[in-house]
């Protein structure tokens, strides 16, 4: 009988250890694990920024060859707004927002492009007039 306390009590510590894993183990693998999806959640979040830039730049370029078609269809009259455009189907309704949910600014005849129109988009920050405004003259 005492012999069988004895090795009851020698495997005890034993049977504990390989039963699973410790709470500081479960832990580590967590840290190890958020701090990878951190990692991935930044390379993803700059490569939607840089996307976004992309389809601004895209838009941009789609309205300015509507204001172009336009221009030709009318015999040199610039179009009055962005509205104008959308109305009468030179360029599409999901086009006239920048991806960052504002409108293109355009002005016919434009100041930088006389012989079309100068569109800007007030890039991620929002504000106009700031250093990541994307512009139509810009592109070319």
């Amino acid at each position: 009988m005492i012999r069988i306390i004895r090795n009851y009590l020698q495997n005890r510590g034993k049977r504990r250890r390989s039963g699973g894993f410790s709470l500081l183990e479960i832990m580590i693998v967590l840290a190890l694990i958020g701090m990878i999806g951190a990692g991935v959640a930044v390379v993803v979040n700059r490569s939607f920024q840089n996307a976004k830039l992309k389809i601004a730049k895209e838009r941009i370029k789609e309205i300015s060859q509507g204001v172009t078609t336009f221009m030709i269809d009318s015999n040199n009259s610039c179009p009055k707004s962005l509205d104008d455009l959308v109305a009468q189907k030179y360029v599409s309704k999901a086009s006239a927002k920048d991806p960052w949910g504002k409108d293109f600014t355009m002005r016919c005849p434009g100041t930088n492009d006389t012989d079309g129109a100068d569109i800007t988009s007030s890039g991620p920050d929002k504000a106009d007039g700031t250093a990541d405004d994307i512009k139509s003259w810009d592109l070319q």
